[in-house]
């Protein structure tokens, strides 16, 4: 008899635990959002959370980073772990016409800066909490990241091109405090 323990049949035979993860599989929610004044209009944006989940097409997942505090006594050096710090996220999004996913973007932005008014916005008002939920096809949650204190540090809206015929993106720059992966609870 075979044994299978390092080729792809090892795979096969335990699928439930070798179902590979899809990256195509999320939702990216941006938390009390609902309400933003637009800032062209100066009207109010209604569903501006499912507008922005709906036009997500990637998001970056969490990551942190740790500098390591150096220690050296002679001639050997140690090194410990220093304080966490998260890199920023990005998110990009389809912009769409009806929906005015762009509008959503630039109007929670302009909680942070006011360009009109050169006014910078108050932590309260532009910081949200936002999720990042992963799911298996069948749309079972794998997994959540919680990110506190979101805000968009800057879009990029790239260029038009009247010689291209593809769909217009933007990315937004996601900064925030700290993110936490939960694991959904077992049913």
């Amino acid at each position: 008899m075979a044994n299978n323990q390092y080729g792809a049949y090892h795979l096969a035979d335990n699928p439930e635990l070798y179902d590979v993860v899809r990256d195509n599989n999320f939702s990216f929610i941006v938390t009390d959002i609902d309400g933003l004044i637009n800032v062209s209009s100066g009207q109010t944006i209604s569903n501006a959370q499912k507008t922005l989940e709906f036009s997500v097409v990637s998001a970056s997942i969490p990551m942190f980073k740790q500098e390591p505090i150096t220690i050296r006594r002679g001639n050997s050096v140690v090194k410990l772990a220093g304080a966490p710090s998260f890199d920023d996220g990005k998110i990009v999004v389809n912009d769409y016409i009806g929906a005015d996913t762009k509008s959503v973007l630039m109007s929670w932005q302009n909680l942070s800066y006011d360009v009109k008014n050169e006014t910078i916005g108050r932590a309260s008002s532009y910081k949200k909490t936002c999720y990042l939920i992963e799911y298996t096809p069948d749309y079972k949650q794998v997994r959540t990241w919680k990110l506190y204190g979101c805000w968009v540090q800057g879009l990029d809206e790239g260029e038009f091109n009247s010689e291209n015929s593809g769909k217009k993106t933007i990315t937004a720059t996601i900064s925030f405090d700290k993110a936490v992966m939960e694991l959904p609870e077992e049913e």
